[in-house]
């Protein structure tokens, strides 16, 4: 439930961002392939190689709303790529680096001439010479065997070459490989042979080092639940890992005389060669998408991705590829597209029924302003006539009674004329203005000057802040708040109102539901009239709810909610706490625009 660059901000400066950005205002669709990714793991940096896709979301109107991702983890595999690609540079350089030992043979004197390197290769120092025995007793005894029979073949086709160990007066065993040519005489006998000796001690190593490592990488490859393959440089696939037989049910036989197309959908297949021949004639990644027969004979989604493997003068030596599972992602994205289109559709729904329902509310504005409040006048006129004409005729208990209906008209009157500031409240057009508070808090004195003298009440207010509001509603605010607190007061208690403000970070006031690095105006309302408790201090801003009975305390319970609904639209926040007998603070946090 966090933005991924503040869930993972390592990722910040490493361009992240600006892919996402230029998906979702571009809509073109962004992959990579063994992208080296720094993450952070147990405290520490590591680089990790992923291959992944961002994909544009769109809504119904052909907006785009959101991006899906595909990654996979491919460390391991670009790793074995890596290591394979240092194992054969080091070989190459052991073949280059490599000097060749000369030598001649003479078979009627047995003498025997060699160069400086191959008496080096032999382990003998200096320009004494080596008797032909002296070679023979180098060769590993194990290998005289494989040395007598290139001979006896040499002799007759005239060529020897054989690879044998040879222990060095010093007991080291060292690779060497031999190669001469037989010269014989008129009558077919042999009279000499020239060769070369080469030391193939550190490439035999390295062979066996590079044997190694790509029996490990098969045995990972093997052990992956994907698809794993490599291609020669012409793009012939000439290795698949178990995985691909496992998947597919086929055996290495049937692949090789069907070929890899026979596993790929029927659909997909044209496409599929179009894009391999592109990647093999240009050397650019392939990445592909299409499906793949599994053995049970349905057809899965993968996303396949294959990277050609250079040498150090930029040749392509071969392709190593993979393809990875993609159809539970696809179904879900299919199913999320339908979603988004259904929810669109019902979203349109509900801002129609809105539309309706604001015309109605409208209506009911109109209704509550002039139908309901006209008969509800002629009940008050006519009603007062009677009390002034007809009020010697009446008993007692008809007077109570005609004065009972009166007050019941008042308080319609009143409760309609809060629903009806309630209802503009909501639908009334929002427009802002930088206002002056403390000039707001002079009309509302102004307003309520005769209410203030009769309770002998005081406010108090320091320096406020100069705020972007909507000017009507927040007088409304301001004057529904101190009206609340004139009407609440403690039998022969003064009212006392405090008003106050402070700007600041919503980070410095505490408040959970405050965004931490916007600009707030804090504005505190306070009093000493009779307070709450505390466990109400959400239920007093809904609509008709009142904590004291209406003959006790006058009002319809809806003030308190025009206030609540007046933040609303300010897009600010209201909090109140109270004690009861002790008076009531109302604290609202609004963002300065």
């Amino acid at each position: 439930n966090k933005p991924i660059l503040e869930a993972m901000p390592e990722l910040a400066d490493q361009g992240i961002k600006a892919l996402l950005d230029d998906v979702y205002t571009t809509g073109n669709r962004f992959a990579a392939s063994e992208l080296p990714i720094q993450i952070l793991r147990n405290g520490e940096l590591e680089t990790i190689y992923i291959n992944f896709s961002y994909e544009a979301l769109y809504n119904a109107e052909g907006e785009i709303d959101g991006i899906i991702a595909i990654g996979h983890d491919v460390t391991f595999q670009v790793l074995g790529h890596k290591k394979i690609e240092a194992n054969e540079e080091k070989l190459k350089l052991v073949i280059d680096a490599s000097e060749l030992g000369t030598y001649e043979f003479n078979f009627s004197s047995k003498a025997l001439e060699s160069s400086d390197r191959l008496r080096e290769i032999f382990g003998f120092s200096g320009k004494a010479l080596i008797s032909h025995q002296q070679f023979l007793n180098c060769i590993h005894p194990k290998d005289l065997e494989i040395r007598n029979k290139a001979l006896e073949k040499a002799l007759i086709d005239g060529n020897l070459i054989y690879t044998s160990r040879v222990i060095l007066p010093d007991e080291q065993i060292r690779w060497i490989e031999t190669r001469g040519k037989v010269h014989f005489d008129s009558e077919n006998k042999p009279i000499r042979v020239l060769g070369t000796v080469r030391d193939i001690t550190a490439e035999k190593t390295s062979r066996q080092k590079l044997e190694e490592s790509e029996q490990k990488f098969r045995l990972l490859a093997d052990s992956l639940p994907q698809h794993i393959w490599t291609a020669d440089v012409d793009g012939n696939v000439n290795y698949f890992n178990q995985y691909v037989y496992d998947f597919s049910g086929f055996s290495s036989k049937r692949i090789d005389e069907e070929g890899w197309l026979a596993i790929v959908h029927p659909d997909d297949r044209e496409a599929n060669v179009k894009a391999w021949t592109d990647s093999i004639s240009t050397g650019k990644d392939f990445l592909f998408e299409h499906r793949f027969r599994k053995h049970d004979g349905t057809y899965r989604w993968q996303l396949s991705r294959a990277k050609p493997q250079l040498n150090q003068d930029g040749e392509i030596q071969m392709w190593v590829g993979s393809s990875t599972d993609i159809h539970d992602q696809k179904e879900f994205t299919e199913e999320l597209e339908r979603l988004v289109v259904e929810r669109t559709n019902e979203l349109a729904q509900n801002m129609k029924d809105l539309a309706n329902m604001n015309k109605e509310l409208q209506s009911f504005a109109y209704i509550s302003s002039h139908d309901l409040q006209e008969p509800l006048r002629k009940i008050q006129t006519f009603s007062t006539l009677l009390l002034e004409n007809e009020y010697d005729n009446l008993t007692e208990d008809g007077k109570e009674q005609f004065k009972r209906m009166q007050n019941a008209a008042r308080r319609m009157q009143l409760l309609i004329n809060d629903l009806l500031a309630y209802s503009r409240t909501t639908i009334s057009e929002r427009i802002y203005e930088p206002t002056d508070l403390n000039k707001l808090i002079t009309e509302v004195k102004m307003d309520l000057k005769e209410e203030l003298a009769s309770h002998q009440a005081v406010i108090e207010s320091d320096k406020l802040c100069t705020l972007s509001v909507i000017p009507f509603q927040f007088r409304q605010l301001l004057q529904n708040l101190i009206s609340n607190s004139l009407k609440f007061t403690v039998k022969d208690r003064d009212p006392h109102i405090q008003i106050a403000s402070e700007k600041g970070l919503g980070s410095e006031f505490e408040v959970d539901r405050l965004s931490p690095t916007t600009n707030y105006c804090h504005i505190r309302i306070s009093d000493n009239g009779i307070g709450f408790d505390q466990k109400y201090n959400e239920r007093i801003f809904e609509l008709f709810q009142r904590l004291h009975g209406k003959d006790k305390f006058q009002g319809t319970g809806i003030g308190l909610a025009i206030v609540k609904k007046i933040v609303e639209n300010h897009n600010g926040f209201i909090v109140a706490n109270g004690k009861p007998n002790q008076g009531a603070t109302f604290d609202i946090y609004l963002p300065e625009n």
